[in-house]
């Protein structure tokens, strides 16, 4: 099974008008900043698929997983489906994205790409 198989078998209606029309009230209860907790559900090229329990699925990019910044995270360093992470929510897109890190420091810096930066 492919990433977006492994997503909509937990959101069959992920990337739909249903999921879309829902997000409004999703994203109420979200907040940029906010730690969640979620088990890995997809592993895609660019990043792994969560389930925080928000009723759409969560984005980790590579870039933004723990450790990523002190060495190169391959494929193989990916969580397992079914892991257990935490992190924070970094953005909230207009269309159902929920984007997350777990990288240290102010969510500011961290979106412009200035943490760990001596």
């Amino acid at each position: 099974m492919g990433w977006t198989e492994d997503i909509r078998a937990q959101y069959p209606d992920w990337g739909t008008d249903t999921a879309l029309a829902r997000w409004p009230r999703v994203r109420e209860r979200l907040h940029v900043g906010q730690h969640v907790r979620g088990h890995v559900i997809a592993r895609a090229p660019f990043g792994v698929w969560l389930d925080i329990n928000a009723g759409h699925p969560a984005l980790l990019l590579i870039p933004e997983m723990e450790g990523a910044r002190e060495r190169r995270i391959t494929f193989d360093d990916y969580p397992a489906i079914d892991e257990l992470l935490e992190a924070r929510i970094i953005a909230l897109g207009e269309r159902g994205e929920i984007g997350l890190t777990q990288q240290e420091g102010d969510i500011a810096d961290i979106r412009r790409g200035l943490h760990n930066r001596g």
